[in-house]
């Protein structure tokens, strides 16, 4: 049986820092959703993050510091085996796809991404390992007045949280 997200629960989407148009991405897809969107600094912190944290889905860049992308998702599953991943590569080939297949990564997409179909890949991910429509659904924001709209505002703002274990700090901006 496939695990619900509890209605109290936080999703987590954790994506590593790289140039992949993340920000569009949070704001498009993860902000409207209040999804929060744990952005890592370098691959150590993707795997600090999956450690110590419930995260729901993993978007790895294979361009990263000193883990690539590949190396991530294998440290990724001494913790966790069944996390779903999506891996963004900018030149992808058999031999990548045969690796990612055996680390059961869920998904490999090119870059430049197309943000509509990583919206749709990331939708058919949470209806089959969670049942969520979360990112099936449409978004209406409804705002009733000035105040409904700042704190609308300040909750679509308030879900992007940047990492960085090697300085120590986290900024939720």
């Amino acid at each position: 049986m496939t695990p619900a997200i509890p209605e109290s629960e936080n999703v987590n989407v954790l994506i590593s820092d790289a140039n992949w148009a993340w920000p569009q991405a949070v704001e498009k897809i993860f902000q409207p959703r209040g999804v929060n969107a744990l952005v890592a600094e370098n691959g150590a912190d993707v795997v600090q993050l999956v450690h110590h944290n419930k995260i729901h889905l993993a978007i790895l860049d294979m361009g990263l510091d000193e883990f690539s992308g590949m190396q991530t998702l294998r440290r990724i599953r001494q913790y966790d085996h069944r996390l779903p991943c999506i891996l963004l590569a900018q030149h992808v080939d058999n031999r990548l796809l045969a690796e990612a297949l055996g680390l059961h990564a869920n998904s490999v997409m090119a870059k430049p991404v197309d943000l509509k179909l990583l919206e749709n890949q990331i939708d058919r991910l949470f209806v089959k390992n969670y049942a969520s429509n979360i990112f099936s659904a449409a978004i209406e924001v409804e705002v009733k007045s000035q105040a409904d709209l700042k704190n609308k505002l300040t909750k679509r703002f308030s879900t992007v949280i940047k990492w960085s274990f090697k300085k120590n700090e986290r900024s939720d901006s």
